[in-house]
């Protein structure tokens, strides 16, 4: 088929407006780099992990190494010394994440994204958990360069190809572990393309190198299982309503109906892959891509089965899930409409409806995105700033609840002595193995903190609550023992106004109360 003049003319505008939102995507991956703020206990925890310079301790966390020996490496080129240099490694995660969501629509078809860089790479509750320094937004990169890696593959079969897919495979493993049921997906996808080329040597290449990612992974399984022993308290059981709680947070941006496009632009991959696995196969055409209906077939195949298989790894695993764990398998979708979808083959009118979404989305979620940006990740250095110009040796501080004492321990070297309630022996990283669970050995555990808040009021001295903890009203009791006794003994508990100006995430967001004088009960 000859290109039309204004099918160039429509191609040569789809790059430059592609290229141009690219653009925008890394500038507010930037902005939020400037306004992010101090590292919370989950991005500390990382931090003193990749600190130990062991394998085996990076291993003690909910994901593999790879993010770990990224920030240990980062930090012995000298990179590690401030938070705004560490926080340099999420930016670049970030604006790779938005060069990474190029190359699957140009792999499979030789176009600019479309649909991933409006509804994924703009989205503003994508882009704030892709640059938090844990292993999602890393994960998500590597496993978008796994589904191109698939796609490279099956355009042009050999073993070398092979040996691409099976290196992002590893990577893509390595960093996250719920990235094996996407690259199961992945597999699966190339299968059925084979299975309806009947080319039985390309998918033995696709088998080869999914059992090198599996067997990347094995190592592991000591860890896992001893993480979800020590951390039972996490894992209270698989909740639908979280998990579609979750899910809307993210896709609810710039505005909640865009919850409905994602559920259309799905519907239709999946749809248009049903319908292309019955027709039969065609010849595929020159330039090393797939033909259209392969590639909607293969992106139907994907996004159904990590829909699938995704739901069943978070039933299994049990976990309380947060907005961040759903940042792969939404990239994945995302990259999967421009593989699936070809907006430029639509007919007129569907055209250009997608063009008016496409240009009214993009219009609102640049600002929205910047104003939602603008918060930090947590504001515990804020706290330890007031504490070391207010606080005097004999005062003393309770962290409440104790994984909050992870930040908490990064940010003060004030004079004064701390502990989290529970008590635990150990602030570096998360030690579920250290924290009591009965209530037996739970009021036991804090007793020495009640001792040590009785003393220091009786001798004058202030006690200072950072974390979430509310003085109760008169008359009502304190939600915990040590508020209560708190808000009993002592003659003045109100919290402390911090005057910090701007937005701070929700998931740390900690106060600061004071209490002083002693009253006798």
């Amino acid at each position: 088929m000859i290109d039309t003049p204004s099918a160039i003319k429509q191609a040569r505008t789809s790059w430059l407006v592609a290229i141009a939102v690219t653009a925008a995507i890394i500038v507010l991956h930037s902005w939020l780099w400037i306004h992010a703020g101090a590292f919370c206990g989950d991005e500390v925890n990382v931090i003193d992990l990749a600190g130990t310079h062991s394998l085996t301790t990076m291993t003690h966390d909910s994901f593999p190494v790879l993010l770990p020996l990224l920030v240990d490496g980062w930090t012995t080129m000298g990179l590690g010394g401030t938070d705004g240099h560490l926080r340099l490694l999420g930016l670049m995660v970030g604006i790779g994440l938005a060069c990474v969501l190029w190359l699957p629509a140009w792999t499979a078809r030789n176009t600019p994204p479309f649909w991933s860089l409006i509804f994924f790479g703009l989205n503003g509750t994508a882009l704030y958990w892709t640059d938090y320094l844990r292993a999602y937004g890393l994960g998500t990169m590597l496993i978008l360069l796994t589904l191109t890696a698939a796609i490279y593959l099956l355009a042009k079969p050999n073993w070398l190809r092979a040996a691409v897919f099976a290196a992002a495979a590893v990577l893509s493993a390595q960093a996250l572990y719920q990235n094996a049921v996407f690259i199961a997906a992945i597999c699966l996808g190339g299968w059925v393309i084979c299975l309806r080329r009947n080319d039985t040597t390309c998918a033995l290449k696709i088998s080869v190198a999914a059992t090198t990612a599996a067997l990347s992974v094995t190592p592991y399984w000591k860890s896992v299982i001893l993480w979800q022993r020590s951390s039972g308290a996490f894992r209270p059981g698989f909740s639908a309503t979280a998990v579609l709680g979750n899910v809307h947070d993210l896709l609810a941006f710039p505005l909640p109906q865009s919850v409905w496009i994602w559920a259309f632009l799905a519907l239709m991959v999946m749809v248009l892959g049903a319908v292309n696995l019955f027709r039969p196969a065609r010849p595929a055409p020159t330039g090393e891509v797939l033909t259209a209906g392969e590639s909607a077939l293969f992106a139907g195949v994907v996004l159904s089965s990590s829909l699938l298989g995704y739901w069943i790894f978070l039933h299994v695993a049990a976990l309380i899930t947060s907005p961040w764990y759903f940042l792969p398998v939404m990239g994945l979708a995302a990259a999967c409409f421009d593989v699936g979808i070809a907006w430029t083959n639509l007919p007129r009118l569907p055209r250009a409806m997608a063009l008016g979404i496409w240009t009214a989305t993009t219009c609102i979620s640049i600002p929205f995105a910047a104003r939602d940006l603008n918060c930090r990740f947590s504001n515990m250095d804020l706290v330890a700033n007031h504490l070391k110009r207010e606080i005097s040796p004999q005062d003393y501080i309770v962290v409440t609840p104790w994984y909050l004492g992870i930040s908490f321990h990064r940010y003060y070297h004030g004079p004064a002595a701390w502990d989290t309630l529970p008590p635990v022996a150990d602030h570096a990283t998360y030690r579920f193995d250290l924290v009591p669970t009965a209530a037996s050995d739970l009021a036991r555990a804090e007793q020495p903190v009640i001792d040590h808040i009785s003393r220091t009021l009786q001798a004058g001295h202030r006690i200072w609550i950072v974390g979430w903890m509310s003085v109760p009203p008169p008359g009502r009791k304190a939600a915990t023992p040590v508020g209560q006794f708190v808000a009993a003994n002592s003659l003045r508990f109100q919290p402390v106004d911090l005057q910090i100006k701007g937005q701070t995430s929700d998931y740390e967001n900690v106060g600061l109360l004071r209490a002083e004088g002693w009253k006798e009960p």
